[in-house]
């Protein structure tokens, strides 16, 4: 009976509200995008809040970009300052697609939404109980073949809860938002009106619990993931290295792992404290942007890809007897596992956090919301959960003779597993490469191919020589390099002058020529045009001697002004380029694909 009247309610709640909170759709006549407000309180522990949603309907082939750090595309920017009952705001953005684009040698990668999407907006009231009036400036840019430059206004009313608004923005939202509880002390208490279970964890200590459970089980299916490849090389060339060992031998080798996994994550939790401790946002992998951490990695890779194809041996037992200058003894030995597997175990971590796994986000989304103590406890537990084979191993040491008894098939399977090494370093250089560029990361890759090649050299103190002269080089020549690319980019841009339409019609007036550019960092075609025409030796030549003069007008973000200079020219997209001289006073407009010979040409016709 109970969910007669659960349905019976939900039903009640969707006729009063599907003449809800949302606005009018708004469409652009140069664009194939439209797009409208909703919005409605919502109840989260036992408190009032609410959202709102933009969503955008998007036609075949029109995307708009996503938020990330790529420098690529305009994503959607909302302003929200004239709301009334409005404190701030967090824009929730939707996991979007992702598209590479190469422009000549250089590869950029950027993330995009097609067909429809909403991106949720959280807002943070004053009085949840008062009707909030949103008053929002939406600025955004839709690409096809050319890119749109947007924006709209919307103003909405919200009072109170509208369950089909918020049954449509969840859809793009990570959990459930109308959790709706209607109170009755005679009949029933706290109805979840989204008819499914009723909450549960309302104690702050047994949601720390849930969480550090569902860290612990992420941390467990993160073994299992497609992206662990490397991982589980390692992992299983060193359970194969104890079949048949003692079985203290087996369990310390094991406890010396989990070490090393735990030490790892403890390192983790403290620079993830100590970013978001300074207001930096960050997320799972994070050491991932840092292209020092990838070429770190790049070389590690090598060196343990020779040690698995037998090129070269890391002998722990040895470089510990040089270093003290005395022959170690077999007990002696036995103590020395610790630091192979120790170490094992911190690739092992290393290798697998750009990978994430059911409920593992979960997990740190909610740990980088709290204290240092509860990111630290909530690392850990991934820890333990990553750890639980080698815990099961330890456990019972017998589950290992279960494995066939080494022998020559061990040759081959260190041979596949030093190809998975070497397709994840193939992998890592493609990850460097969205940081530092392309030629940069190649040149990092042929330098880890050099060390590789240096540890066959039979002289010890030349190996070692060589392994750091080619590190060093590693870790600076092609991030040099990468910033040699910047500054020859900076100094094609210094040819270009800021434009202002009252300086064009002063360079017009002088019979001056002058070739116009609107461009925007977010615009892929702009840098085809800038990489395949703008920057071509001649046009740059021309421009440093005078012959034309360059105006750029950059509307990366919104500019009413350039806006309405393009509009004079029945233009609403860019890349935009024209050609101004005594020949042509009103302009003559390119196509949007640049042409060097048609420029040339156009440059010709403006004397």
């Amino acid at each position: 009976m109970q969910i007669f009247i659960k349905i019976f309610l939900f039903l009640i709640l969707m006729l009063q509200n599907s003449f809800g909170a949302s606005s009018p759709w708004q469409n652009h006549d140069q664009s194939g995008a439209k797009t409208s407000l909703i919005g409605s309180y919502f109840n989260e522990d036992n408190q009032k809040k609410l959202v709102i949603g933009v969503e955008f309907k998007l036609e075949d082939g029109w995307k708009i970009y996503g938020n990330d750090e790529s420098g690529i595309g305009m994503p959607p920017q909302f302003i929200l300052n004239s709301s009334t009952n409005y404190k701030n705001h967090t824009v929730y953005f939707p996991p979007a697609f992702e598209g590479t684009e190469q422009i000549g040698s250089e590869s950029l990668k950027y993330s995009y939404y097609k067909n429809e999407i909403i991106i949720p907006i959280f807002i943070e009231t004053i009085d949840s109980n008062q009707t909030t009036k949103i008053n929002l400036k939406l600025d955004y840019a839709v690409c096809k073949d050319v890119c749109v430059p947007i924006s709209q206004n919307f103003s909405l009313d919200i009072k109170d809860i509208d369950a089909v608004a918020l049954n449509k923005i969840e859809k793009f939202y990570n959990k459930k938002l109308y959790e709706t509880k209607i109170e009755s002390s005679e009949h029933f208490n706290e109805i979840d009106m989204s008819l499914g279970i009723k909450k549960s964890i309302k104690n702050p200590s047994d949601k720390i619990v849930f969480m550090l459970l569902l860290a612990m089980f992420g941390g467990l299916i993160l073994n299992i993931m497609p992206c662990v490849l490397p991982v589980i090389s390692i992992k299983l060339m060193s359970i194969l290295k104890h079949s048949g060992a003692p079985t203290s031998s087996i369990r310390f080798s094991f406890i010396s792992t989990i070490i090393g996994i735990l030490f790892c994550f403890f390192i983790l939790a403290f620079f993830a404290y100590s970013i978001q401790s300074v207001g930096n946002s960050l997320g799972w992998g994070f050491q991932f942007q840092n292209p020092y951490f990838l070429i770190f990695l790049i070389i590690i890779l090598a060196i343990f890809t020779a040690e698995l194809l037998g090129i070269f041996e890391i002998n722990f037992n040895q470089f510990l007897a040089t270093a003290l200058n005395k022959k170690i003894s077999e007990k002696e030995a036995q103590k020395n596992i610790f630091l192979p597997n120790f170490f094992s175990g911190i690739l092992a971590v290393l290798l697998a956090t750009p990978c994430s796994a059911p409920f593992l986000g979960t997990a740190i989304s909610f740990a980088l919301t709290q204290n240092f103590s509860t990111i630290l406890l909530v690392f850990i537990f991934i820890g333990i959960g990553f750890s639980a084979p080698y815990l099961a191993l330890i456990i019972s040491p017998k589950l290992i003779n279960f494995l066939p008894k080494p022998g020559k098939w061990m040759i081959k399977i260190k041979h596949l597993m030093a190809g998975f090494l070497l397709a994840t370093s193939v992998w890592l250089t493609f990850v460097l490469s969205n940081t530092i560029g392309v030629l940069p990361s190649l040149l990092v890759a042929l330098f880890s191919a050099l060390i590789f090649a240096c540890l066959r050299l039979q002289n010890n103190i030349l190996k070692s020589i060589f392994v750091i002269i080619l590190t060093t080089l590693s870790f600076t020549l092609p991030l040099e390099f990468h910033q040699r690319q910047i500054q020859i980019k900076n100094e094609r841009d210094s040819h270009w002058n800021v434009f202002d339409e009252s300086i064009l019609n002063n360079l017009i007036s002088q019979n001056k020529i002058v070739l116009v550019d609107v461009t925007a960092d977010w615009c892929l075609t702009c840098k085809f045009n800038k990489i395949m025409v703008l920057n071509d030796k001649e046009i740059v030549k021309m421009l440093k001697e005078g012959k034309i003069i360059g105006l750029r007008a950059d509307i990366t973000k919104p500019d009413p002004d350039i806006m309405k200079y393009l509009a004079k020219h029945n233009r609403y997209a860019i890349p935009f380029n024209a050609v101004y001289g005594p020949s042509a006073k009103n302009g003559l407009l390119t196509s949007e694909f640049l042409n060097k010979s048609e420029l040339l040409k156009l440059i010709e016709k403006a004397q």
